[in-house]
């Protein structure tokens, strides 16, 4: 039966051609849009991340709530060298306090966060928006927000002062050197932030070995979920793991928007092609219904017949869905470790300048290329679609065979 469905594919090669060219066409469209959505998804993942608030945190429970400075992460180091020996990740310990920044006559509230500079600087993408200056070495030394720099008048070099309130509402002051001017492209964050230090900050406001947030850096994407009972395991039951979803709730909700909004595009498509194709097969159950009457009359069972169509169509399928997903592989395989240059599409010129321009009104980093993610579940969604639907509609559409009269359909012209 295999043998016979295969010779009738070829019975009429254009509309086969044309039928196979119609599934390879959305196999490979919808294939290829995942890979580009998979790897738009982790890009804007790597980008919201590693900028400064990491693949994950964990921190007291009521510091999440009420931002209670004596809620704090105790024995910090101890966690986190536990941490990193017992898991492939990155933990980078971080204070947060408030103050008043002041030199000379000027001063302004300011937002004091104390992070280790030699890690941070190694992974996070903050320490390249220096405006002027360097990253500090050592202690006594900051970073400052561009905005707050202008506002006190401060340059590199200047010695400023903070004045606030420390563990137990003890006085805490600290005095740092400006090492550099940061840029982050959030002008409130400008206005008020101060990098310092974390030995530094923690000596002022009366911390010990103790931390309000400490951020976690993953470099494999699935280890942020299946991490999480283990690691949960592993610190007190007053602190909480959290993932970057839920730091950023609106990021994770704009992202399942966009790929239900994909999804259900993908769907429309694969409806359209599902339905050229079953139109293809209730033709040719017309066009070979004497076929049909024939080979009934000499013995062969309605079943049989439609057996034999449901090859055809799986066949037919099959051919479409090998092309699509190879095409698809060719195409975007060499380009998954780099991803698509943007110049490909737009050149390097106007167009290419107008991009960037945009992209820095909007206080985002401009892309140089397009991610390409290919997994299992983007280049298997459209082929088991395919597979199944067809299959299942051209079933629908052969029943009638099972009513065909051999002597009627013999009589057919």
């Amino acid at each position: 039966m295999l043998k016979f469905s295969w010779r009738n594919l070829w019975r009429n090669k254009t509309r086969t051609i044309l039928t196979v060219c119609g599934v390879s066409f959305a196999v490979f469209l919808v294939s290829a849009a995942m890979g580009f959505q998979g790897g738009s998804y982790q890009a804007i993942y790597e980008t919201a991340t590693k900028f400064f608030s990491g693949s994950a945190q964990i921190s007291h429970r009521d510091f999440i709530e009420d931002s209670e400075f004596e809620d704090t992460v105790k024995n910090t180091s101890i966690l986190i060298a536990q941490l990193e020996d017992d898991f492939d990740l990155t933990a980078l310990p971080r204070v947060q306090a408030f103050g008043v920044v002041a030199k000379e006559e000027r001063s302004f509230a300011g937002a004091v966060i104390g992070v280790d500079f030699e890690k941070e600087s190694q992974h996070l993408d903050i320490f390249t928006r220096l405006e002027e200056g360097r990253v500090p070495v050592g202690a006594g030394s900051a970073l400052i927000g561009v905005g707050l720099a202008r506002n006190l008048g401060a340059n590199v070099g200047d010695d400023i002062f903070i004045l606030g309130s420390g563990k137990r509402g003890a006085v805490a002051v600290l005095s740092l050197r400006v090492a550099g001017l940061l840029k982050t492209g959030l002008s409130e964050l400008d206005r008020t932030l101060i990098l310092a230090p974390i030995g530094d900050v923690q000596e002022a406001y009366y911390l010990e070995d103790e931390s309000h947030e400490v951020v976690i850096l993953f470099d494999d994407f699935a280890a942020i979920e299946s991490s999480r009972d283990s690691i949960s395991q592993k610190i007190e039951r007053d602190l909480r793991y959290r993932t970057w979803s839920e730091i950023m709730p609106e990021l994770e909700q704009s992202m399942e928007l966009d790929r239900i909004s994909a999804y259900f595009f993908y769907f429309i498509l694969l409806v359209l092609v599902t339905f050229a194709v079953i139109n293809t097969f209730v033709m040719v159950v017309y066009e070979r219904k004497r076929e049909f009457g024939m080979v009934m009359a000499i013995g062969m069972r309605p079943s049989q017949v439609i057996l034999q169509m449901q090859v055809e169509v799986f066949l037919m399928t099959l051919i479409g869905i090998v092309i699509g997903s190879a095409l698809t592989v060719a195409s975007l395989a060499p380009f998954i470790d780099e991803g698509i240059p943007l110049s490909v599409f737009m050149g390097e010129g106007e167009s290419a300048e107008a991009y960037k321009e945009a992209m820095d009104q909007m206080q985002a980093g401009a892309l140089d290329s397009l991610p390409v993610s290919l997994t299992w579940f983007g280049m298997l969604t459209a082929p088991i679609f395919m597979i199944v639907t067809i299959q299942v509609a051209a079933l629908l559409s052969m029943l009638r065979i099972r009513r065909l009269n051999p002597i009627e359909a013999l009589r057919v012209d």
